[in-house]
């Protein structure tokens, strides 16, 4: 039996406008709600999720837990790491990210989606022990690469499950809540690393983390799951593999496995918008990275400001304008209208004014302490522009492919955003830096980068798609439109609600809604 959302009682008032099921995949049967759940419940457990899985990038960053060689503190000092291995560290989760978010993406068709983030939490718990035991180099490095294949499992499946649950006026403003969350835990975890690394040593901070991390695994694998939705009503489901062996039965060949994968993955690349997004976002991913790593260190030697306080105050800065710029794009979006374009629009003005802004940052104050004060001013303008369209980028990820390829689309420009993002523009812009020893010139060429994220999403914008959201969701956002529309004393409106039911564009012009297109 095809497991299938029931939106028949969406209009009974004891039930959320989207319900999620639950199900048990061996029997075929659909279940209510379990008592504990709400959407907002369920966007609070995601969001501690998130939390705990970012606070680790804190935690291995830290002054506390990474050291020095010189002084003989910290992971550095007690393996006598050159640069090149401690660079490696805080990398290695990419290796098991990429791997795991192609396993998670196909194993959620056949188990349940909330019980393998619990087996990802379990698995990030586990390596966090590991990390604070490791007696070598190599041994630290397995457990990192290990630590990112259970974090993908939160990357790939939480966005989808908030996409199910939340208001449809106010799921942009969701998706930036649960966005944040990465943001605050690696702001936390610098300091909790630093703290308690420097008075109980580098090790306890990766005990902690695992500590707290029990009651959480706990509550996802005893708690009654939640089941991700698959496909929605209005989807064709020819287009629709559901056929594959559930939870119980006889699991598919590994070479079916990678065939299906690998059919999902070109179908994915058949979604323009999805592309753009993904695209779009790594230079701004890139141009965060650089900006993360050498702000501080290109501010000190600028304006003659100390380390501590540049480094406290880079800090502040990008923790505020993180919250302040998410939250406010999100609920921005909400208030505008959530479609593709008008999110993909918010991406591309975001990326432009936060060139000029950061170009004017590096480029216009004195190089002193006054000059300083300028700079961060016109840099936390630069931030707030670029950290504004987050929460759409991940909103257009799910919006614009199957409902069944969201948990895939999430991992993958994730992934992409890592692999030609913040990954590569550190060393580049450090070797740029190292040849001709200017930061205002070597922040400017990093900083056109995001010229070409503004061109792709801009792009996107006008690239014909479908909107994947259900019929009734979208439905409701357009007569949410109409209605503001006509109090502005503008005419009714331009369709029938069975047209807007059926047939959708994402910038409002009218498209089949046929999956034949795949």
């Amino acid at each position: 039996m095809k497991l299938v959302a029931d939106h028949s009682n969406a209009d009974t008032p004891e039930r959320s406008d989207y319900p999620m099921l639950t199900a048990s995949a061996s029997e075929g049967t659909i279940n209510t709600d379990p008592a504990w759940y709400t959407p907002a419940r369920l966007l609070i457990a995601f969001c501690v999720v998130s939390f705990l899985v970012f606070l680790d990038r804190g935690i291995i960053a830290s002054n506390g837990v990474n050291g020095d060689t010189e002084s003989k503190t910290g992971i550095q000092g007690e393996f006598q790491l050159s640069k090149f291995q401690d660079g490696v560290l805080p990398a290695a989760f990419m290796i098991g990210l990429l791997i795991a978010s192609l396993v998670f993406s196909e194993l959620c068709k056949h188990y349940n989606a909330f019980r393998l983030i619990g087996w990802g939490m379990a698995i990030f718990m586990v390596s966090s022990v590991g990390c604070g035991f490791a007696n070598s180099f190599w041994t630290l490095l397995v457990c990192r690469i290990i630590m990112g294949a259970g974090e993908a499992s939160i990357i790939n499946l939480t966005g989808p499950f908030i996409d199910d649950v939340a208001p449809p006026s106010q799921k942009t403003l969701w998706f930036g809540i649960l966005y944040l969350f990465p943001t605050v835990g690696i702001a936390v975890g610098y300091i909790f690393g630093g703290v308690i690394g420097a008075s109980m040593g580098w090790r306890m901070p990766f005990l902690i983390q695992a500590a707290v991390c029990v009651p959480v695994v706990l509550w996802l694998f005893l708690v009654q799951p939640i089941s991700l939705r698959t496909m929605h009503d209005d989807e064709e489901e020819a287009h629709t593999d559901l056929s594959a062996p559930l939870l119980g039965s006889e699991a598919a060949p590994p070479a079916a496995v990678v065939n299906s994968l690998w059919g999902d993955i070109c179908i994915l690349c058949r979604h323009p918008v999805f592309l753009y997004s993904s695209l779009g976002y790594c230079p701004v991913q890139g141009a965060f990275g650089v900006y993360s790593y050498f702000g501080p260190q290109a501010g000190h030697e600028l304006f003659g400001v100390g380390r501590e306080s540049i480094d406290l105050t880079f800090g502040g800065v990008t923790i505020v304008t993180a919250v302040v710029a998410t939250l406010l794009g999100g609920w921005a979006l909400d208030r505008v209208g959530s479609s593709i374009k008008n999110a993909m629009l918010l991406n591309g003005w975001g990326a432009v004014i936060g060139f000029f802004a950061v170009i004017a940052a590096f480029w216009l104050p004195p190089a002193n302490a006054t000059g300083f004060v300028w700079f961060m001013a016109v840099f936390a303008i630069g931030e707030l522009a670029i950290f504004a369209g987050t929460a759409a980028s991940g909103a257009v990820v799910v919006w614009s492919v199957p409902t069944r390829l969201r948990p895939l689309a999430s991992g993958i420009s994730a992934i992409a955003s890592h692999i030609l993002g913040d990954v590569p523009t550190p060393p580049l812009v450090g070797l740029l830096q190292g040849y001709i020893q200017d930061w205002r010139i070597s922040m400017l060429v990093l900083t056109l980068i995001l010229i070409v994220a503004a061109v792709l999403f801009f792009i996107g914008a006008y690239v014909k798609c479908i909107d994947y959201r259900p019929a009734e969701e979208r439905l409701s956002l357009e007569k949410g439109h109409r209605l503001t529309v006509s109090n502005a004393g503008n005419v009714g409106p331009l369709v029938s609600d069975m047209e807007s039911a059926t047939m959708v564009h994402h910038h409002g012009d009218l498209a089949d809604h046929d999956d034949t297109r795949q």
